[in-house]
């Protein structure tokens, strides 16, 4: 049996020639080229901007994503190694800290 693990919120993978990425770049966004079968190793959960397929292109742009805060949202997207189903807004699992039920007032 495969240990589960948990996913950190998913990247946005663009192409290369993709007008956003130009744009990001401009604002300073942190963006890593890769060759598309490191990207899919590095992140199984990343999403595709419209301007990208994992098939289609040998490269793409990967954008870290700050998701806003908010809680864990399950939705219907489970991996069979993933601690539990990926959240519907960032794609990532929250983690074992996450999910601790605290009094109200600690941290």
């Amino acid at each position: 049996m495969t240990a589960l693990r948990e996913y950190p919120p998913a990247v946005l993978v663009h192409s290369e020639s993709c007008p956003d990425v130009a744009t990001l770049r401009a604002h300073g966004a942190s963006l890593i080229p890769m060759v598309t079968p490191a990207i899919a190793r590095a992140y199984p959960n990343g999403r595709m901007h419209s301007c990208y397929h994992f098939t289609l292109q040998a490269r793409g742009v990967v954008e870290t994503v700050q998701y806003p805060p908010h809680a864990y949202e399950e939705s219907t997207v489970v991996y069979e190694d993933a601690a539990r189903p990926l959240c519907a807004v960032c794609m990532g699992t929250h983690g074992s800290l996450d999910r601790l039920i605290l009094p109200p007032g600690v941290r």
